[in-house]
């Protein structure tokens, strides 16, 4: 559905999204209209804030920041700073684009809604992303960048497209035609180089960040590794690790010290994962396994240690950070969401046996976080509830930095538990993606 006061175009089911912000039951209440109005135009807008980490094992913040700075000096002023509360990130505000005018170029660049949404909070456009290109175009041409919301276009166009359509800003070409499109070709890098969009977002380069060794992670995802306090010397498990993000920051916490055990499902996501790891100096243990299974149940391992990867003693670690699988509706902004309700359900009962699974590896007196990047009350909220019902050992605490909003009422926690967990939406201060945590403690 067009959503009338958005310059972002979503397909959402409104009805839909309703009802995954409730819980069932008898008495179930549905949320206004005019608060579900609020999160359509929350979701479908982009966030005003790009936050950058910088990697403290390798730079000095402050270094980073004026290398940062520096690359785009030639441009207008940029309000960028290092967070208050968070040492090792920096801030960059979008520019206010509400009385700009964009050109608009005769020749035209048609990009899925994936890279549309990517370019909208600060990406270049690379080779895969792009679908059509109209015949023409030469490199350092200037062309408008389209995406294709109704999922249409053809991959290849050379004509300009007439389908559902929405001018996400303007670029400079890198790539031509015969180097993203025909048989056998597998094209990579810049193929658009971003020079304006309508979310006001700076288009920032991968080289530029690898100066400042930096990158770019939404706030929340920086603060839910704050919360786990990892510390030199620890034994710590990352569930559901790649591509690494939060891992590197759970080793730069540690400043190497201790041990890292980092776990994912598939070789592909384990190789980025080693990848992003090698690049930080983040010293790491990655292993492929199913994390729902690494649990050893039998006690036949006393001999083993635990850098020999799963499965792993009940009891081993002392920090757990379950960054669960989701339906992603936090992302920011959405320019289409063709998710089922059936698929979305279909989270929860994964994400029940992950935390079952980081309780037993948990020792009494560690810590636990749980995080999702969605907003629905069922993945959120309710499972929080759910593991409090289910492990009596389990203590939910607040975090020692807070700086997202209460929970959302609809579950069957009390006012005194959604003060404690974090969640980030529209009536936050923080303007970020959506996004959701909550701290656990096991009681010895």
């Amino acid at each position: 559905m067009p959503y009338p006061n958005s310059p972002f175009v979503e397909n959402f089911n409104s009805k839909l999204i309703n009802s995954l912000l409730v819980e069932k039951s008898e008495n179930k209440k549905t949320i206004s209209n005019d608060d579900l109005n609020k999160i359509l135009k929350w979701l479908c807008s982009s966030p005003k804030l790009t936050s950058i980490r910088v990697n403290t094992l390798k730079a000095d913040v402050e270094k980073a920041l004026q290398t940062i700075k520096s690359h785009f000096a030639t441009s207008q002023p940029l309000k960028m700073f290092v967070h208050p509360c968070l040492s090792n990130t920096i801030l960059i505000e979008s520019e206010d684009i509400s009385k700009k005018t964009f050109p608009k170029f005769e020749k035209e660049i048609i990009v899925d809604t994936e890279c549309g949404c990517a370019v909208l909070r600060g990406a270049h456009i690379f080779a895969p992303g792009v679908l059509g290109m109209v015949s023409g175009c030469q490199v350092d041409d200037n062309v408008s960048i389209y995406a294709d919301i109704a999922k249409k276009c053809k991959k290849g166009l050379q004509k300009v497209y007439e389908g559902q359509k929405l001018f996400i800003g303007n670029g400079r070409v890198k790539m031509q035609r015969h180097q993203l499109f025909g048989k056998n070709i597998t094209s990579s890098g810049v193929a658009v180089e971003i020079m304006e969009t309508i979310s006001g977002c700076l288009a920032i380069s991968d080289n530029v960040l690898s100066l400042g060794h930096g990158l770019l992670q939404n706030l929340p995802s920086i603060l839910c590794v704050q919360a786990l306090t990892p510390l030199p010397g620890d034994v710590v498990l990352d569930m559901c690790a790649s591509p690494g993000n939060k891992t590197t920051h759970i080793a730069e916490l540690m400043k190497n010290e201790g041990t890292l055990i980092a776990i994912d499902k598939t070789p592909r996501k384990v190789n980025q994962l080693k990848i992003r790891c090698k690049d930080f100096e983040s010293e790491v243990f990655a292993f492929q396994a199913d994390s729902t299974s690494i649990v050893e149940k039998e006690n036949h391992l006393n001999s083993r240690n635990v850098t020999d990867g799963p499965p792993f003693l009940a009891e081993t670690f002392d920090k757990v950070l379950l960054d669960a699988p989701c339906s992603v509706l936090g992302k920011r902004p959405q320019l289409a969401n063709r998710m089922s309700e059936n698929e979305i359900k279909s989270y929860v009962p994964l994400q029940r046996k992950l935390l079952e699974a980081a309780v037993d590896l948990l020792k009494p007196g560690g810590k636990m976080v749980y995080s999702t990047c969605t907003i629905t009350l069922a993945e959120n909220e309710g499972l929080v509830a759910w593991a409090l019902r289910k492990f009596p050992n389990l203590k939910l605490v607040k975090p020692d930095l807070s700086l997202g909003g209460r929970g959302w009422t609809g579950s069957s926690l009390t006012d005194e538990e959604l003060n404690m967990v974090q969640r980030f939406g529209p009536d936050d201060e923080v303007d970020s993606v959506g996004f959701f945590f909550a701290c656990f403690l096991k009681k010895i």
